[in-house]
């Protein structure tokens, strides 16, 4: 047996990977959590070292996956934070700040496997899912869909684009767009592509295409999101009116073991709630039983 403060330093890192983001998550010192970090994988016989640039753990988990399932269920009664894995495109409504005894964070490295990983190993307790990238069907996961909403194209609300008459993808497309890794999110990609708005590929320069960064340092990027959307270098992106025809949503995932657990059933109706009351401000958002 280890700590709670032992291996959320641990599993910390496997989720957020950055020290830094560890030690503001989970409210330890940064020194602490490095040493809570070797000390823990250390004690189940694991090495700790980062692959590709990503930390992963070396050698075989299955007591650290034992317990884990400790861990968790102390979070279920009540004696540390459960965690919510929030997707990058609507965290920004639904998890900051995040609901009443959860923390939130956003997966490292990006997409729908790791996501789902992290859920099944137990280092995250629920996870906000898009639509379009939801599993298979598993009897070990309860999928909820909570809405449905559209794809915007998002800017900064002092972009050129906001002027333009008769806007156009094609007019859309000289500006460059916010990358998003391909295969991270397959069915979100496959629905991009289908309907003509997957970022385009990188070009060169030139004096006719628009460059990153506008006088006054105005971002001219466009993001691809929704009206639930975050960008933390952008804190008040606006979408461009144009519409895509495209739909995205958001369902959350937890384990079937947990589907009935007060604090899920508790978390599905502030989610609920939040969504509810964005309505009056967005009424593309569309409620799913």
């Amino acid at each position: 047996m280890v700590s709670l403060d032992l291996l959320s330093s641990l599993d910390g890192l496997l989720w957020l990977q950055a020290g830094k983001q560890v030690g503001e998550t989970f409210q330890q010192h940064q020194t602490t959590v490095s040493r809570n970090q070797k000390k823990c994988a250390r004690t189940f016989g694991l090495t700790l070292r980062k692959q590709k640039g990503t930390w992963a753990l070396q050698g075989s988990t299955d007591l650290l996956n034992l317990e884990r399932e400790v861990h968790q269920a102390a979070r279920f009664a009540g004696q540390a934070p459960l965690r919510l894995e929030g997707n990058g495109w609507m965290d920004g409504l639904l998890c900051t700040p995040p609901p009443p005894g959860w923390l939130s964070g956003a997966c490292k490295p990006v997409g729908q496997s790791r996501c789902l990983e992290l859920l099944r190993e137990r280092i995250v307790d629920a996870w906000l899912c898009p639509l379009p990238d939801i599993p298979s069907k598993d009897p070990s996961l309860r999928i909820q869909p909570l809405c449905s909403l559209p794809v915007r194209l998002m800017v900064a609300p002092e972009h050129p684009l906001l002027h333009q008459r008769d806007l156009s993808l094609e007019r859309i497309r000289r500006y460059p767009w916010q990358r998003i890794k391909p295969g991270a999110y397959p069915g979100s990609e496959q629905l991009l592509k289908a309907h003509g708005v997957w970022p385009p590929a990188r070009r060169g320069q030139n004096r006719e295409s628009p460059q990153e960064n506008g006088p006054h340092g105005l971002s001219f990027r466009v993001h691809i999101g929704s009206v639930l959307t975050s960008q933390a270098e952008q804190a008040a992106l606006v979408p461009l009116p144009l519409n895509l025809n495209a739909v995205t949503g958001v369902a959350l995932i937890v384990l079937q073991d947990h589907a009935d657990r007060p604090a899920i059933r508790h978390l599905e109706a502030r989610l609920r709630q939040t969504l509810q009351e964005a309505r009056n401000l967005y009424p593309d958002i569309q409620m799913l039983a």
